[in-house]
């Protein structure tokens, strides 16, 4: 756990191909590497600032990761953890993320993004947990995220950034929820134009062992 401006956050970091089943009982992107991402992230609210920006994108270079054209996105949580930068790696197509804690927080290679289930939505590199809540990153494959569920209660999903990879729209968000919350996690999405709803695993009992 570690200290910053007086608040603690704690980062979980777990490889992108691992699945953990986080527990919730409900209540009645890169193609070819050099191809273009949006960015999708929202204007409002916290911005990395700009030295730290330039480090980022300096490691990312110096590790054959700078991004497409020099563009990111500025991916922000409800929880007011972060922000973070994403990013698509113009050499390697993976699709990266980094925040100024957290300088070389991961890539995710374009092939192990291939292999997600389409349609489909599952953790992206990791969570933090922060404020009490967890800062999760989400990634869908072929649809779009509305919220995460569970309880009866909704935690809207922000849209972060979007790119091709093998063919299939791959969009990354941010969510945040209660830490220990019991129960199911369901994420409600839209598909081929139609909402739909599925369970969604958020990756975090490793940390905090899950209770139901």
């Amino acid at each position: 756990m570690t200290q910053r401006s007086g608040r603690s956050h704690r980062l979980l970091l777990l490889p992108a191909a691992v699945l953990l089943a986080a527990g919730c009982t409900a209540l009645p992107g890169a193609a070819a590497a050099g191809s273009t991402g949006s960015v999708g992230g929202d204007a409002q609210g916290p911005t990395v600032p700009e030295d730290s920006r330039r480090q980022i994108l300096r490691l990312a270079e110096e590790n054959g990761n700078a991004p497409v054209g020099g563009e990111f996105t500025v991916a922000r949580y409800d929880s007011g953890y972060g922000p973070e930068l994403i990013w698509q790696a113009e050499k390697t197509g993976a699709i990266c993320s980094a925040s100024p804690g957290v300088v070389s927080r991961g890539c995710v290679p374009p092939e192990e993004i291939a292999a997600r289930p389409v349609p489909g939505v599952g953790t992206f590199l990791g969570a933090s947990l922060y404020q009490g809540q967890w800062s999760v990153l989400l990634m869908s494959s072929g649809e779009t995220v509305d919220h995460v569920s569970c309880q009866g209660r909704d935690f809207p999903a922000r849209k972060g950034y979007s790119a091709d990879v093998d063919g299939v729209l791959r969009t990354v968000y941010t969510v945040s929820v209660p830490r220990n919350l019991l129960g199911e996690y369901r994420v409600a999405v839209r598909r081929d134009g139609a909402p739909a709803e599925e369970r969604v695993t958020l990756n975090m009992e490793k940390a905090d062992p899950v209770q139901c």
